[in-house]
């Protein structure tokens, strides 16, 4: 009889979590693609620094991926990262063409915003300042 009731009640608690735990879960594809993202901006404007070559992220809202670009003679694709389903651009101020490209000096062309957001409506808001210095905030 005991078992029983054990069990009902780890059934019961386990439905009432799970709702939960799907919207917990977009929140944290969110916050992940977020973060990626703002390493990998980082991680090119590194590269121009220390390369004296020019890096670029490209942002692609229509299949909601990035890339990041060494650019020159021989043009070539460092990284490419597609978006999960649940997160999406919001809004891409800082780009020129949708492009974040720095200088070598680490700074770049065009400051602004770049912001996502996932199914349930939360954003991320990565601020790309004129002296390359990258922010994100949730």
């Amino acid at each position: 009889m005991s078992v029983l009731v054990s069990i009902s009640i780890i059934t019961l608690m386990s439905m009432i979590s799970i709702p939960y735990l799907g919207r917990y879960q977009t929140s944290l594809k969110l916050n992940g693609v977020s973060r990626n993202l703002t390493s990998d901006i980082r991680y090119a404007q590194q590269l121009t620094i220390t390369e004296q070559v020019a890096y670029k992220v490209q942002l692609d809202a229509i299949t909601h991926k990035y890339e990041v670009i060494r650019t020159g003679i021989a043009t070539s694709t460092i990284k490419s990262v597609y978006f999960p389903a649940e997160v999406r651009f919001s809004e891409i101020s800082a780009a020129m063409d949708n492009e974040v490209i720095f200088n070598s000096f680490g700074g770049v062309y065009q400051s602004g915003q770049i912001v996502l957001i996932n199914t349930d409506g939360k954003l991320a808001t990565i601020n790309v300042k004129p002296s390359g210095y990258i922010q994100l905030t949730q």
